[in-house]
């Protein structure tokens, strides 16, 4: 008797402690102070994020494209595993035909969202990630258990399990429907086409270096997009291909050779610091803005319908804008810089960085910063300052934390950094931006909302 008082009243104190966390941090719509159980969902799903990031960037296979469609899908699991506690919210079985949320009835007062939410993103990254090296798989296991063990000491036993069940099967039938998805599906176990024959043409990309490496995911624009169909946006075709010295081929080559030797100590930051394509070294160029995302969420401090919905909607954004732009690149076929300053212009010039193993234009890096920062401009606010920490501390390169005024900020400045590396023409960066501001657009147009959606 005197030891279930004690417990009785130790998960009344640790509520308490919730509670006052909650009344001194985060409020609602409409000025609403937010529940203990939402306060604590922002800190699950922001802990899981983190977590994320070290896995795509140390697990083989993991390159931008592949991590886009993963994250697109965690968060698909995190935002369903929400849906209980989150009155007024569609499922995305409404927009996503093929997928089916579990049939399970949670009755009300019976949920715990942290729980649920912790449940999913343990469940579906374990089946993302088979591969990921021995040491990570513990982090996932010790990070689940951490916050199960925090839950236990305050919330039923019964309604632990039924929460965790709930998110476990929402995981388990978003990774169903993603075995759906043929071309997508499990890609980080074949990157590279050794089977793909580049059209052999002057001005063609093809596999070149001094360690040539095959195509990279050259069938990528067949995996399924979730908002916006590689159907529903043009491409606008690069520049006329022209060696003659004065056409605007011609002058976009040169601003690479130009601005690109010698770097400035300024470009040469801006240059390194938003790479992002060196597997096991940094994340990918996806995963650089989840990093973003991660920081901004954090620092505004919102209520977690705002952060669920911004992770999730970032992600599908990062996905759709990955497999338009994969499309794009093969079908134009545009050599890299290096190809066309070498043959053109008769000079032993080089990128400050290897060129990646596929065609460059239109620039994946400049469409996943676009299509980024719409979602989070929509969802923070124009003028978001932002001191950008994801490289804080690296030796390998100039990771110098750098200072933003806005997403959009941050998004130009990504693509113009691929000139000054030396791998992307002006053209390349100019056609990802606007292909990913139109994905970002269109996803920001995605009502989750029931009164919004007409449902």
């Amino acid at each position: 008797m005197k030891k279930d008082w004690f417990v009785c009243l130790k998960k009344m104190l640790y509520a308490a402690v919730l509670l006052g966390i909650v009344l001194g941090q985060s409020c609602g719509p409409m000025g609403e102070m937010e529940s203990a159980d939402h306060q604590t969902a922002t800190e699950t799903t922001l802990a899981w994020n983190r977590l994320m990031l070290d896995l795509e960037r140390y697990t083989p296979g993991y390159r931008p494209p592949v991590s886009a469609r993963m994250f697109a899908y965690v968060e698909i699991a995190a935002y369903e595993a929400s849906l209980p506690d989150l009155e007024g919210f569609v499922s995305l079985e409404q927009y996503f035909p093929g997928y089916a949320k579990p049939a399970i009835v949670v009755a009300k007062g019976q949920f715990h969202l942290p729980t649920s939410l912790n449940a999913a993103y343990a469940q579906i990254l374990r089946d993302f990630f088979p591969t990921t090296p021995n040491h990570l798989k513990k982090r996932i296991d010790a990070l689940e258990e951490t916050h199960a063990r925090r839950f236990h000491e305050i919330i039923d036993s019964r309604i632990l399990d039924q929460s965790k069940t709930f998110g476990q099967a929402v995981s388990k039938a978003v990774w169903q429907w993603s075995m759906n998805d043929k071309e997508g599906h499990d890609a980080f176990l074949y990157n590279y086409d050794r089977n793909f024959e580049p059209e052999n043409c002057t001005g063609c990309w093809k596999p070149n270096g001094k360690r040539s490496i095959p195509a990279l995911l050259p069938n990528w624009g067949k995996t399924r997009s979730f908002v916006v169909p590689t159907s529903e946006v043009s491409v606008k075709p690069p520049l006329p291909f022209d060696e003659s010295p004065g056409s605007a081929m011609y002058t976009d080559a040169v601003e690479v050779f130009s601005l690109s030797h010698p770097l400035s100590k300024e470009n040469r930051w801006i240059a390194e610091l938003w790479s992002d394509d060196l597997p096991g070294l940094t994340v990918t160029p996806a995963g650089r803005w989840i990093s973003i995302a991660n920081q901004a969420l954090e620092q505004a401090n919102l209520p977690f319908t705002k952060v669920i919905e911004t992770y999730l909607k970032t992600a599908l954004a990062l996905c759709d804008i990955s497999i338009i732009t994969w499309q794009a690149k093969y079908t134009f076929n545009r050599e890299r810089p290096e190809s066309y300053i070498h043959r053109v212009m008769k000079t032993e010039w080089s990128p400050l960085h290897d060129n990646p193993s596929f065609p460059s234009y239109p620039s994946g890096h400049a469409g996943f910063g676009a299509a980024a920062a719409e979602v989070l401009t929509a969802q923070l606010g124009e003028h978001f300052n932002l001191t950008d920490r994801t490289h804080e501390k690296r030796q390998e390169f100039t990771g110098k934390p750098r200072t933003y005024q806005s997403f959009t900020e941050m998004a130009q400045e990504n693509a113009t950094s691929r000139v000054l590396l030396g791998v992307h023409y002006r053209m390349d960066c100019k056609e990802g931006l606007r292909l990913g501001k139109i994905v970002g657009q269109k996803v920001n147009g995605m009502s989750l909302r029931r009164s919004e959606a007409g449902l």
